[in-house]
């Protein structure tokens, strides 16, 4: 019989975190009328533009993640010159119901956590560095982090409240 290794407690912690936070954004996305999920406030993404973004940078940052922990001191993601690049459906996003978002939010992070579960985390592996070329050196761990913390920011957002994380400065919490 095969013997299962306790799971490493900052993944523990990691894969907490990472339920915690999308519940909550779900729980306000399921309380939200349509009409309210496309509002622009001064000019900026609606909800739904908002959730499109957040499913492709899911996507990504859980690529930069494999690519680091496969080939430490890789360099991934873009430049601060290149800007923005989660953009794909933004333009569109406003088109689809609000409950396609949901489900695509779902479906991301499902997606996200199969390949989390088929990859090789463990304490030693987690702390293998690579370089964002927007945020510098970072490790596996914080690669993944960053899906939770880009969750809780867009929360912040879309409640209009003043971030509680900022990318690049060391977090106050979560």
């Amino acid at each position: 019989m095969a013997t299962v290794s306790p799971v490493p407690e900052e993944l523990a912690d990691l894969y907490r975190k990472l339920a915690d936070h999308r519940r909550q954004l779900l729980r306000m996305l399921e309380a939200m009328p349509e009409e309210h999920a496309e509002v622009h406030p001064n000019g900026e993404w609606s909800v739904k533009q908002q959730l499109a973004h957040l499913c492709h940078a899911e996507e990504a940052w859980v690529d930069w993640a494999l690519t680091v922990l496969e080939k430490p001191g890789s360099q991934v993601g873009q430049t601060r010159e290149e800007g923005q690049v989660f953009t794909r459906e933004v333009d569109t996003a406003d088109r689809m119901p609000l409950k396609y978002w949901v489900t695509r939010l779902k479906t991301t992070r499902a997606q996200s956590l199969r390949r989390l579960a088929s990859a090789p985390l463990t304490p030693e592996t987690l702390h293998r560095k690579g370089v964002h070329r927007t945020f510098g050196e970072m490790t596996v761990l914080q690669f993944l982090r960053a899906l939770y913390r880009h969750d809780s920011m867009h929360m912040d957002q879309i409640a209009g409240r003043p971030p509680s994380f900022i990318p690049g400065q060391r977090p106050q919490t979560g």
